[in-house]
């Protein structure tokens, strides 16, 4: 028993000690910035806007990159069919801004198991620039976004720019969960690994990549299998010889409403395709799961004293630093008044960390999906 609890107190004191670490990458993630770059200078960028399903704030995410203060981009907006609700959204906004390059195309039924890359490769043919630039419907930006982007491709070695993104305005306890989980371990995680090891992946927030670094990877037919296909971009970028840049430009991911089983669901899923893209970084990833450790140092301990003072350090910690980043580093709209669920989150995301080792079954899309060892999707 008491090696027991003198390894887990070694794994909670690991656990701690990344909670330093990790709030330390992500202070210096957030230096401040120069004023943007916006001159006849930067690069036309073409938007690709994959949208599948209509919710309320999908008018105002799209509009907010519609309303750029860049001196030339293209979006268009990519829609399966006409029966779907975010048609008629994307139509709108081709009306209210006739000045703008915007562009609504029917993509049609998918050709991959990977619906959002299908739709990509139906839009890519109506691209007119050489830097194309991939968003999900979800996320909402300022107007300096283009300019703030653009600036990531500071030499012609730089295949790729990718953007970190904040879980904001969530209005249900399953939303509160994702953003947390978001917020609170994800976009640290990314500043670790930036300072760490550098960026060699890309995240779905944003995926700007200049055209021959594209077609060089065989384009969106070489993601067309893959479920992780924002990781999978990135990463054949960066095995093609290409660099990749991490934008200092946080991206606004819009929660809205989630149950807490949608955001198992979508936990799961994201876990069981980390651990096929990254498999030995995923499984030392337990090790930044102190709240868990801390707990399972409780229990065993059989609520000592001792095993009382390490399950609160932990949470003094854990707490008072997440709150601190929220507070002067993140401040993503309507998050930190949730803050006080984040024991609770780190317990249920320790939860789906250890079950994505019980399987390769996902859901997506309302499909089902098995996961392989080289992260390719296969319909069940």
């Amino acid at each position: 028993m008491q090696v027991i609890l003198a390894i887990l107190l070694l794994l909670w004191l690991s656990s701690a000690a990344y909670y330093i670490i990790s709030a330390w990458c992500l202070r210096s993630f957030y230096a401040p910035l120069p004023a943007p770059r916006n001159d006849n200078q930067s690069p036309p960028i073409t938007v690709l806007k994959p949208i599948r399903g209509a919710d309320d704030a999908l008018y105002e995410n799209l509009k907010s990159f519609v309303e750029q203060d860049y001196p030339r981009f293209q979006v268009i907006f990519g829609i399966s069919e006409r029966a779907d609700p975010a048609y008629e959204i994307a139509e709108r906004l081709a009306r209210e801004y006739p000045e703008n390059e915007l562009l609504v195309v029917e993509t049609g039924p998918p050709l991959s198991p990977n619906r959002k890359v299908s739709n990509l490769a139906a839009m890519y043919a109506f691209s007119r620039y050489d830097i194309i630039l991939i968003a999900d419907a979800d996320m909402r930006v300022g107007r300096d976004y283009l300019a703030r982007v653009s600036e990531g491709f500071a030499g012609p070695e730089v295949g790729l720019v990718t953007c970190p993104y904040r879980g904001c305005y969530p209005g249900s306890v399953g939303a509160a969960f994702e953003a947390l989980s978001i917020n609170a371990d994800f976009l640290p995680s990314v500043a670790v690994a930036e300072r760490l090891e550098g960026i060699s992946f890309a995240l779905g927030a944003t995926m700007a990549a200049r055209r021959e670094a594209l077609e060089r990877i065989g384009s969106f037919d070489a993601l067309k299998d893959y479920l992780a296909d924002d990781y999978q971009l990135g990463n054949k970028i960066y095995r093609a010889g290409y660099k990749l840049a991490l934008s200092r430009y946080v991206v606004d991911s819009i929660q809205g409403r989630e149950s807490f089983k949608e955001y198992f669901t979508h936990q799961l899923r994201w876990g069981r395709t980390y651990r096929a893209c990254r498999p030995v970084s995923y499984f030392f990833s337990g090790l930044t799961k102190g709240t868990a450790i801390a707990a399972l140092f409780l229990f065993i301990s059989g609520f000592s004293p001792a095993g009382w003072a390490v399950f609160l350090s932990d949470l003094g910690l854990r707490n008072s630093l997440a709150v601190w980043l929220e507070s002067k580093y993140i401040k993503a709209p309507g998050a930190l008044k949730y803050y006080r669920l984040l024991p609770l989150r780190d317990l249920a995301g320790a939860l789906t960390w250890a079950l994505s080792f019980t399987g390769s079954d996902v859901s997506w899309k309302g499909e089902g999906f098995k996961i392989n060892r080289e992260g390719r999707m296969v319909k069940k």
